[in-house]
């Protein structure tokens, strides 16, 4: 009898991690009204979702769009009845044993748009993220929804929104000409209120980021016998004698920086083009664990202390999350910054030339972690590793990421 109960233990371990993360995408998901959607979201690391709860809603919590609990789906909002299903992110997705908890929604109506909640909890951790859902109408749509008390009912929402808005920026400027202080802002959107910050309104602040710019050179201990480094140890690129007989990207082309980090924010940037030559196709930049200088045989995942991002060529630009995300980068990134945020848990990159936020990753970083690289192979320019300027005060406020990616190590 005891040994049964042991087993249903270790059982009930090994199902429930101790944590987890809630991923989606941080592009809008856009479908039309009378489709179909899928509102993708997933935990990382994966472990099975079965066991778990969860829920998606939309203003309140109480009111799920969807309740999966003890093996099965136990409520939905009565407008979402009969519309609203789990089901699969993708063709290869794994489904729910996989962690895919990816929300199916049938026969939009412009009602649907705006914010879904994606929660997931266990006995030991829960977390939750927000997926914004954008219906069009087509002009010929014939969806019963369209009428005209529907779009005077917009029309006074935007009217309020705008009225609402000149109010908050008056009392805005009136604080900060008061206190100094920039304080947290409204928008209104779709009738409902979300607090963002100042923050997320402009261009990149590239001058902020450089207060955190830290000189990096390559760990000459710790390169691929098939890169060239400067004697500098600045310019990586692969050597002339080398030829990829394989097939995708040349992961084992690695090279480790010498600097290694435990705590802080640590900023550099990285040189993709040379004058008067094409952006390169193909690079890696990212972190890795210490540890992993001296294990080469790992799997190059977060789970196994790897967090980068990838230009794989004509596959496009993705990360090394579990399951992978592709970014449409337009143009090519020709200066690429890089921000290490350790106690935060976050890894994010930036197109210097552009001053654009594109992709952060949440993590967990535990040891010492030091900034990785790799040229890939078919450029004519080498990765160049940069000093960065002295930062130079700039009013220029920072934007939202393209992108947020959560994985735990």
């Amino acid at each position: 009898m005891m040994s049964i109960i042991i087993a249903l233990l270790v059982n009930l371990l090994i199902e429930t991690s101790e944590s987890f993360t809630v991923v989606v995408p941080r592009d809008q998901i856009v479908a039309h009204v009378g489709s179909t959607v899928t509102l993708p979201c997933w935990i990382s690391p994966p472990e099975n979702a079965e066991v778990l709860e969860i829920r998606w809603y939309r203003h309140e919590f109480s009111k799920p769009v969807l309740l999966y609990q003890h093996g099965k789906i136990q409520d939905q909002e009565e407008s979402y009845r009969n519309r609203s299903s789990l089901t699969l992110w993708s063709d290869q997705s794994g489904g729910l044993k996989d962690g895919d908890v990816s929300l199916r929604l049938e026969k939009l109506t412009v009602q649907d748009e705006g914010l879904f909640h994606c929660y997931v909890s266990g006995e030991s951790a829960y977390d939750s993220r927000e997926v914004v859902l954008k219906v069009t109408v087509p002009p010929d749509s014939s969806d019963p929804s369209d009428s005209p008390d529907l779009w005077k009912a917009l029309f006074f929402t935007v009217l309020i929104c705008a009225l609402l808005g000149l109010v908050g920026q008056i009392l805005y400027r009136y604080r900060q000409k008061l206190t100094g202080k920039k304080p947290e802002v409204q928008n209104c959107e779709d009738g409902a209120m979300e607090k963002l910050t100042e923050e997320a309104v402009g261009e990149i602040n590239i001058e902020e980021l450089r207060k955190h710019a830290v000189k990096i050179t390559i760990d000459q201990h710790y390169v691929s016998a098939d890169l060239n480094i400067s004697k500098d140890r600045k310019i990586v690129m692969h050597s002339k004698g080398y030829k990829h007989t394989g097939e995708g990207f040349p992961y084992k082309l690695y090279a480790f920086a010498a600097q290694k980090f435990t705590s802080g924010r640590h900023y550099w940037e990285v040189a993709l083009a040379r004058e008067n030559t094409p952006p390169k196709n193909c690079w890696l930049l990212g972190v890795a664990k210490d540890e992993n200088f001296r294990s080469k045989d790992k799997s190059l995942t977060p789970s196994n202390g790897y967090w980068f991002l990838c230009s794989d060529g004509p596959n496009g630009v993705l990360t090394n999350s579990d399951p992978s995300v592709t970014l449409s980068l337009t143009p090519r990134p020709e200066r690429l910054g890089v921000l290490l945020d350790y106690d935060l848990g976050q890894l994010s990159f930036y197109n210097v030339k552009e001053r654009k936020h594109l992709l952060t990753m949440s993590t967990r970083f535990t040891g010492s972690v030091a900034p990785l690289f790799n040229p890939g192979v078919g450029d004519k320019s080498p990765l160049i590793i940069l000093d960065c300027p002295e930062p130079v005060e700039s009013p220029v406020e920072s934007s939202e990421p393209l992108l947020s990616i959560s994985s735990d190590a």
